[in-house]
């Protein structure tokens, strides 16, 4: 076998890990391989207590994929089985992993991790943290992540994220009910999904469902889980435009305990636990095995529903997955017979294979609605190529008629810029279009020049041939140019002129370049000039020094500003909602901590009895355990801090869409004000300079020509013009006089437009 088939049959099989428990005692009987880290050893001697012979065997050897020692991290943990399983998911690969082992080896705290210190995150809220991150490096797809979280106690099935239960107990909620499709596949009723959008939401779900799990407390493990819970996460990626969507579920499990009755000293109700828990655990020993058979000698019956576990994670187990498995152990001499057994579970599952696939479909919306745009864009097409008023390929007589005629209305039109008139337009027209015009050429030269007249235009033909025909389209060109360079002399005259932003109601002559005969008033100019409407609502500060400071200035102004108000109710506001904010965060965390001490007070109350013999260890079968009442208050307790938690919760997500909101305002706002100070702040600054050149005494000026009288009169200069552009031209006192159109015309009209004005401006002042 080639090494590239080697690896992809070793990337098909079950990938097992192994974690051990930090102990103080750390087992001699289990050692590494000197050569090779991922073997463990174990050498069992032979018990010579009993009176027969033992030959049993001694010497075990498993090999995994890593074994993770006492010391390693929970990040290195999550690096190596966590991380490949979320990229995998990202990628449309259904992924599990799962943690089984023997009660109190760590199990849940390498699935979830440990609730006081950060760097004891497991690798669910690790998951969690990359899946949204990778969401937002991956911007060429559209992602959305729905989560689930349920547990199987007793062999039922119980919603840990039911929002209907209250934060009851969790017996009290709605079970959930297997079913299975017409293919086979688990279908999970009454299990909520929910949406999550942030890194935060799926969190808080995680720990409301950790808050609603069933534990209890064994001679092996203080806090036993006694249920299996699954989280699953539900991705769903497609990139913008396509009609492929990537579906994966991300299944992290964390199995109940297994557990030996005369080590755990279970009892009573927990008793009862324990045996589901090893009944479900020897149910899902019982599929790995006929997996295990199947490939070996072709057995095809799996009995997977025989327990609800096994059907749940019937892809996980051979099918449609890629699935990891890390086998928990205890490092400790008196487990060893638990570990040897954990170590043979884990070699079984590495046996078996699973055909992993992308799940990658087409999704019919999608898929419509792109078709319903195609069959638009080729339904355009069309009514292009035969005419939007559906005619057909051939046109009539009368429309080809109407058609030579706009071609030739075309032809004899001078203008160089105009456009042929062919509505509606169709791909058949266009090409008689082309046919007609082509004729017209063909026409013009078989007749030529001796002819005397164009073929279509009607007009006469220089007899002087082709030469002559260049000089005059030369000529002609040499005239538009110059045409169009008057009308551009005449755009920028006009511009000016509105730059000046004067007008004549108010008594202001702006004529470009020259000073008037009579200046306005210093009110009457800044009546003349419309300004924005923040300045009439903001007036200027009377001390001029404020505007010399943008900062001093913007302060002044801020506090003139209408909207500045609101702006700090909408602050106060948000001061306000913060600390309510703070306020339910702080009621959340105390919740939370007083759960897990009420939790930790049962235990301790529990051991307390069972150390001072007042609980029976002997009961009679089918007799109820004793209730107590000083436990029983405490859980109590616990079911009305799991309701202050919730109430608090949702309280604070509700906040914080207001939170939002508020800051969506005060950023809107804020951005208003800005823009309203640059404007207002330009306009004064514009403003003190005029006044400031106006309180300067200013020369006497004329313009036009050096007699006084002319300008006392207002009269106009005689301004000579040229048929080239004419210069700048500078008149007495150095007033500069700006360029005219060039054309004789229209100079003399603009000069008669400011004669007009000023008799205009004369008589408005009598």
């Amino acid at each position: 076998m080639k090494m590239d088939e080697k690896k992809e049959a070793h990337d098909s099989n079950i990938r097992i890990f192994m974690r051990i428990r930090p102990s103080q005692r750390p087992s001699a009987l289990m050692k590494k391989d000197e050569f090779d880290d991922n073997v463990i050893h174990f050498n069992i001697p032979v018990d010579k207590s009993y009176l027969y012979v033992d030959n049993s065997k001694t010497n075990y050897n498993f090999k995994f994929d890593a074994v993770f020692p006492m010391n390693a991290t929970q990040e290195e943990v999550f690096n190596k089985v966590g991380r490949p399983a979320v990229m995998n998911a990202l990628e449309g690969y259904n992924s599990t992993v799962f943690a089984y082992g023997q009660t109190g080896s760590g199990k849940t705290f390498t699935i979830t991790g440990g609730s006081e210190r950060y760097v004891d995150r497991g690798i669910i809220p690790r998951s969690l943290s990359l899946m949204f991150a990778e969401f937002q490096t991956r911007a060429d797809y559209q992602f959305t992540a729905h989560i689930s979280y349920f547990q199987i106690y007793m062999e039922r099935g119980y919603d840990l994220l039911d929002e209907k239960s209250g934060g009851a107990n969790f017996q009290s909620m709605p079970s959930v009910k297997l079913m299975e499709d017409e293919w086979g596949n688990a279908i999970m009723q009454n299990l909520t999904m929910h949406l999550c959008r942030t890194e935060e939401d799926a969190l808080n779900l995680l720990f409301l469902g950790d808050v609603n799990r069933a534990y209890a407390s064994t001679a092996m493990n203080e806090t036993s889980s006694r249920s299996h819970c699954i989280f699953t996460i539900s991705i769903e990626g497609k990139k913008p435009g396509s009609d492929m969507v990537k579906r994966s579920k991300l299944h992290l499990v964390d199995l109940a305990g297994s557990e030996r009755i005369k080590k755990s000293g279970a009892d009573g109700q927990t008793l009862k636990e324990a045996q589901y828990i090893n009944k479900s655990l020897f149910f899902l020993e019982m599929v790995i095995v006929a997996l295990h058979e199947k490939a070996t000698k072709g057995k095809d019956f799996i009995p997977y529903r025989n327990s609800f576990l096994t059907t749940v994670l019937r892809d996980s187990l051979g099918g449609n997955c890629k699935t990891i498995m890390i086998a928990n152990i205890s490092g400790e001499e008196q487990h060893t017979h638990e570990t040897v057994g954990t170590c043979r579970f884990a070699q079984r599952v590495a046996s078996i294979k699973n055909e992993a696939i992308i799940n990658e479909d087409m999704d019919p919306s999608l898929m419509i609605k792109r078709l319903k745009d195609e069959v638009k864009r080729l339904k355009g097409e069309v009514d292009f190529l035969k005419g939007e008023s559906g005619e057909g390929d051939m046109l009539t007589d009368e429309e080809r008629e109407n058609l030579i005629q706009r071609c030739k209305e075309y032809v004899d039109n001078p203008d160089p810029y105009a456009e042929l008139n062919v509505s509606p337009l169709t791909l058949v027209k266009i090409k008689d279009c082309f046919a007609i015009l082509k004729n017209f050429v063909l026409e013009a030269r078989q007749n030529g020049p001796s002819e005397g007249k164009s073929a279509n235009s009607g007009e006469d033909v220089s007899a002087s041939g082709a030469g002559s025909d260049v000089e005059d389209l030369l000529r002609q060109i040499k005239e538009l140019k110059k045409k169009n360079q008057e009308r551009e002399n005449e755009i920028a005259i006009l511009v000016n002129m509105v730059k000046q932003g004067k007008s004549i109601g108010n008594g202001v002559l702006a004529i470009p370049g020259q000073q008037n005969t009579q200046e306005p008033s210093a009110p009457e100019a800044k009546q003349a000039r419309k300004l924005p409407e923040i300045c009439s609502k903001v007036p200027f500060p009377r001390d001029k020094s404020v505007l010399a400071d943008a900062q001093q200035s913007f302060e002044y102004f801020k506090g003139l500003y209408p909207s500045t108000g609101a702006t700090e109710d909408n602050k106060a506001i948000l001061r306000e909602k913060y600390t309510e904010a703070k306020t339910l965060g702080e009621a959340v965390n105390k919740a939370r901590g007083k759960i897990n001490y009420l939790k930790n007070t049962i235990e301790q109350l529990r051991r307390e009895k069972a150390i001072e013999g007042l609980l029976e260890k002997e009961e009679k079968e089918g007799s109820e355990v004793p209730v107590d009442p000083e436990e029983e208050a405490l859980k109590a307790q616990i079911d009305e801090e799991k309701q202050v938690y919730k109430d608090s919760f949702t309280a604070l997500k509700s906040l914080k869409a207001e939170i939002e909101h508020i800051q969506m305002l005060l950023q809107k706002t804020s951005k208003k004000m800005q823009a309203d100070f640059d404007t207002w702040y330009a306009v004064a600054l514009e403003t003190e300079e005029t006044e400031t050149k106006e309180s300067l005494p200013q020369p006497k000026r004329a313009w036009g020509t050096p007699d006084t009288s002319s300008r006392q009169r207002g009269a106009v200069p005689d301004v000579r013009v040229s048929e080239e552009k004419p210069e700048p031209s500078t008149f007495t006192n150095g007033v500069k006089f700006p360029p005219l159109t060039g054309n004789k015309e229209a100079d003399e009209d603009i000069i008669a437009f400011y004669k007009a004005k000023e008799e205009l401006l004369k008589r408005s002042r009598k």
